[in-house]
């Protein structure tokens, strides 16, 4: 997939940019509504397939580090992984920095929750403490398996990175606005709702 940033400037870029306005302008509008439906279905259709990308290298990279973990051989392991990284994962995050999510942020202010992902990351973390615990209990009760004890292993460490990557863009974003936007008036608000939930 060397030459993902090639594909991306014809497929994907293209439709959200220079090409959707000098195609497409001087058009009449249904023929514009027509070929920006096009254009659409072709971009998120983009971003499935990178998304899948993703996934499947991920999943590659685990199976690798499973095989590492059980003693197995992993010829290649670092190259593979170095691939990845530098080929699939970083040349995603940057097109969406560049591209998706300025034109999807703009979307979000005019029709969206722009707390949505935020809200997401709280049910993902939920739904992973919720099987952590379970998997704890069942340890506690002498269920010394070595693969539910890895598993409740892994579940922790996913949820500590999820936290911690939440916790960084709330200081980050959300607490570097209120410090320089909201009122006082509207701290006080806040503050007595925490009270009500028990928070400090």
């Amino acid at each position: 997939m060397t030459d993902r940033r090639g594909i991306r400037q014809k497929s994907v870029l293209h439709p959200m940019g220079r090409d959707a306005t000098t195609t497409y302008d001087g058009s009449d509008q249904s023929t514009r509504g027509s070929a920006m439906s096009q254009a659409k279905a072709a971009l998120l259709e983009a971003y499935r397939r990178e998304h899948a990308d993703l996934g499947a290298g991920l999943e590659a990279l685990t199976q690798m580090l499973d095989r590492l973990h059980d003693g197995q051989p992993a010829p290649g392991a670092v190259r593979d992984a170095e691939r990845f990284f530098q080929q699939v994962m970083i040349p995603h995050a940057e097109w969406e920095e560049l591209t998706f999510y300025p034109a999807a942020g703009e979307l979000l202010r005019q029709h969206g929750d722009v707390n949505a992902a935020m809200v997401l990351d709280h049910r993902e973390i939920a739904a992973r403490v919720a099987d952590l615990l379970a998997l704890l209990a069942r340890i506690e009760a002498g269920d010394r398996e070595p693969a539910l004890i890895d598993r409740a292993r892994l579940l922790g460490y996913q949820i500590r990175a999820l936290v911690e990557v939440h916790c960084r863009k709330e200081e980050e974003i959300y607490c570097a606005l209120v410090r320089r936007h909201l009122s006082d008036g509207d701290v006080v608000r806040a503050l007595a709702i925490g009270d009500q939930l028990g928070h400090d």
